[in-house]
């Protein structure tokens, strides 16, 4: 069966551009519940395949690796397709990113015991409930401040962003200040982190 085909008919979608996550996962999920159809995506292209009316739920597997901007804009493409549809991200740092950038998708840290990724999996899967976002109270942050702190956090400077999402460097320098402020980042660990994100 072609790889198209495979996603059309999943059930659970796995969101990772790391295989051998998905490979885990999937196993993991196997376990407990072997008739479900898994497919692994790793770009929003792959996603436009999937059946929005087959797939029950999606799982992303998010890494400092991971190209932020294609995550969001798969897990944005998924829940447009289907409003209702349960989504998990799965970190492998505590990183305050993920969750501003996805407020309403729980994130759970991969080192989480399996047995809580499954208990968060099965009520996704039941509906009973989300799974318990792992940053309770966020500040929300705008849509063109989610676009630059994509951006910042793939690694792109101040520059980078003026030139991408077209305003002005001093727009830009504006958002990274306030995004900083919002999520309580300080400008040590953004140094640190952000700027090696993709190196």
């Amino acid at each position: 069966m072609s790889e198209k085909n495979v996603v059309s008919i999943a059930n659970v979608l796995i969101y990772s551009e790391d295989i051998f996550s998905a490979q885990g996962l999937t196993t993991l999920i196997k376990f407990y519940r072997p008739s479900l159809r898994i497919s692994h995506i790793a770009s929003p292209q792959e996603a436009y395949a999937a059946n929005s009316n087959k797939v029950r739920f999606v799982v992303a597997v998010a890494t400092q690796a991971t190209n932020l901007m294609s995550l969001m804009n798969t897990m944005q493409y998924l829940r447009d397709a289907k409003p209702d549809l349960p989504c998990l991200v799965l970190s492998d740092a505590l990183d305050p990113v993920l969750p501003a950038l996805m407020p309403d998708v729980p994130t759970l840290c991969l080192n989480t015991p399996i047995r809580h990724i499954y208990e968060s999996i099965s009520r996704l899967l039941s509906r009973k409930g989300a799974a318990s976002p792992h940053y309770s109270a966020l500040p929300l942050l705008t849509q063109r401040q989610r676009e630059v702190l994509c951006l910042l956090a793939s690694g792109a400077s101040a520059q980078d962003v003026s030139a991408e999402l077209g305003i002005s460097l001093k727009t830009a320098y504006v958002h990274r200040r306030d995004i900083l402020m919002r999520l309580n980042i300080s400008p040590n660990y953004y140094r640190g982190v952000f700027s090696g994100r993709l190196s």
